[in-house]
C-alpha cells in the first residue's frame, strides 16, 4: 500500500487554458500587490464553496475544474479556498512554516482535531523558488510522528501547476536558502483549495459568495 506522501500528484496544466487565464486576468498580481501593501491579510480571508452549487464566480469555476483532478471522496462536502501570497526574498528560510491545516485551528485534544480529505495548491505564477514541501509526518496523539521527516517532497511553483496531497500532511513554504536572491520583489501567488468532510470552523471563513467584495474586486 502506498504511504501517505506518496499519493501526492502533480498536474503542470491543472486548470483549462481559457479558465487559468480568466483567472489570472480577474486577480492580477498588480491588484495582488496594491492589497498586500494595503496590509491584507490573506491567510484570514478565506472561502467556503459548497460543491452542490453551480460555479458563481471564476474562482468557484476554477476550483469546479480542478475537482477531477483532485478527486475528492463522495463524502466531501465542501472547499475551503483561499489565496496564498509571499514575498520570495522575504526571508532565505521558511516563508511559510511547516503546519497542519485543521478544522478548528484552537483545538487541542488529538482526538477530536480533524483535517481535509486532502489539500491543493494552484499556482498562479513560476518563480525560482519558494517550494511547496510536503513531509511524510502526521500529529499523533504523542505529537508529530516521526519526530523528523524520513521522506519529503518539494514542489517547484510553476504557472498553472497543480499539486495534490493528503490533507493530514505536513506541509509548508520553503525560501530560497542557499541560493542567490533573483527578483527582489517577486511574489509568489497561489490558491490553496482544501477538499472537506465538513465546513472548517474558522472566524474568517466566509461564503465563496462574499470574495468578490472581500478581495476588492467589486
Amino acid at each position: 500500500m502506498a504511504s501517505l506522501l506518496e499519493q501526492l500528484q502533480i498536474f503542470d496544466d491543472g486548470a483549462p487554458a481559457e479558465r487559468f487565464a480568466e483567472l489570472v486576468a480577474t486577480f492580477p498580481k498588480k491588484h495582488v500587490g496594491e492589497l498586500l501593501k494595503a496590509g491584507f491579510h490573506f491567510y484570514k480571508n478565506t472561502f467556503w464553496y459548497t460543491l452542490d452549487q453551480q460555479p458563481r464566480s471564476v474562482f468557484e469555476s476554477i476550483i469546479a475544474d480542478l475537482r477531477p483532478l483532485a478527486a475528492p471522496s463522495s463524502l466531501v462536502i465542501g472547499a475551503e479556498w483561499w489565496f496564498s501570497v509571499l514575498r520570495i526574498n522575504s526571508s532565505p528560510q521558511w516563508l511559510l512554516p511547516c503546519h497542519f491545516d485543521r478544522n478548528d485551528l484552537s483545538e487541542k485534544d488529538p482526538d477530536k482535531k480533524t483535517y481535509p480529505e486532502k489539500g491543493s495548491v494552484l499556482f498562479l505564477n513560476s518563480v525560482p523558488y519558494g517550494e511547496l514541501v510536503v513531509t511524510d509526518q502526521i500529529w499523533t496523539k504523542q505529537g508529530i510522528e516521526p519526530k523528523q521527516p524520513k521522506d519529503m517532497r518539494f514542489v517547484r511553483p510553476r504557472m498553472n501547476r497543480y499539486v495534490v496531497f493528503p490533507g493530514q500532511l505536513y506541509h509548508g513554504v520553503i525560501g530560497r536558502m542557499w541560493r542567490p536572491i533573483e527578483h527582489q520583489r517577486t511574489l509568489r501567488v497561489a490558491l490553496a483549495v482544501n477538499w472537506w468532510y465538513e465546513r472548517p470552523k474558522a472566524a474568517y471563513l466566509r461564503d465563496s459568495r462574499e470574495c468578490l467584495t472581500a478581495l476588492r474586486l467589486a
